[in-house]
């Protein structure tokens, strides 16, 4: 199965987040490439980071990167703390950046959000940016107005919501209870969801195949349907926790029909991808993600 990657890192000098400086790999670009051509990926969206000094400079190494690379799709890291100016945003844009990736963990953050001018919403919808988000369930219940105003952009919430860590399956009951203020947003038809970052709904993390994850997933496939979810390696901070074939095989643990996991292991994340390509004027018949027919608004489902 060709699969498509909606939510991974690289950092020039890898990720090390609790094992220190010594775990990290400083070719994780390599790497993930390695990765990609063993597990037949085409394309992967390369979410943009630089909340931590570490960090900083990640948006110029994507850009780069994306350039010498056509299986990357880049989103530009973009702080939440005060509104952008309309000349950063076309900057990322002539940067070459297809979207851009917003960490919003707070009810303030998400407040600052929606008090984004309305140029700016226009200058994304114009481009049909991609727009990946992290966000908290206590975020996600301010969001809906933010997100309404970004309706020809493709909004992708990343890891299910965030909706915390169990040792144990929640019942369906408490699982939709937990989801509201995502399953709240399936109203607004170019929002879908990444399955990605099990191991952190896991208690412990490395607890594969993630069962206390299944109630969400099945939630969420119910809300937000088949084409509108999916999959994520998250890439490399996930390799703390478990292997890379495990990020990939614990969508297939779910029972779902082989066409809706080739859609959510593929078809959904690469018809938005050529959607943010044709609306930027980068398609390319040469490009690894562009092997269908073009749908001018390929996130909407009727």
């Amino acid at each position: 199965m060709k699969l498509a990657d909606a939510h991974l890192h690289l950092f020039r000098q890898g990720y090390a987040e609790r094992n220190g400086p010594a775990w990290a790999n400083p070719h994780e670009l390599k790497l993930y490439d390695t990765f990609r051509r063993l597990h037949n990926i085409e394309c992967g969206l390369v979410i943009g980071y630089e909340g931590l000094p570490r960090f900083r400079g990640n948006n110029r190494d994507l850009a780069a990167w994306s350039k010498k690379y056509s299986w990357i799709t880049p989103l530009s890291y973009l702080p939440v703390t005060t509104p952008p100016s309309l000349k950063l945003l076309e900057a990322r844009f002539r940067q070459g950046f297809a979207g851009l990736a917003l960490y919003v963990m707070t009810a303030r953050e998400a407040e600052n959000l929606n008090r984004w001018l309305m140029s700016s919403f226009q200058l994304l919808n114009r481009h049909r940016q991609i727009i990946s988000l992290n966000a908290r369930p206590e975020a996600l219940v301010q969001l809906a107005p933010f997100l309404a105003k970004l309706d020809r952009c493709a909004i992708l919430i990343s890891h299910l919501g965030l909706p915390g860590r169990y040792a144990a399956a929640p019942s369906m009951r408490e699982a939709r209870k937990i989801l509201q203020p995502l399953r709240s947003l399936a109203k607004l038809p170019h929002v879908g969801v990444k399955l990605s970052g099990l191991y952190a709904i896991s208690q412990p993390s490395h607890d594969y195949p993630h069962r206390s994850s299944h109630p969400f997933l099945l939630q969420l496939y119910d809300d937000f349907g088949p084409k509108r979810l999916y999959w994520g390696s998250d890439f490399s901070p996930a390799l703390e926790h478990v292997s890379f074939p495990q990020t990939i095989d614990a969508l297939f643990q779910l029972g779902w029909s082989p066409s809706d996991l080739r859609g959510i292991m593929h078809d959904n994340l690469t018809r938005v991808i050529r959607g943010s390509r044709s609306g930027n004027g980068h398609l390319s018949s040469e490009d690894s993600c562009n092997n269908s027919s073009h749908n001018s608004q390929p996130w909407r489902y009727s």
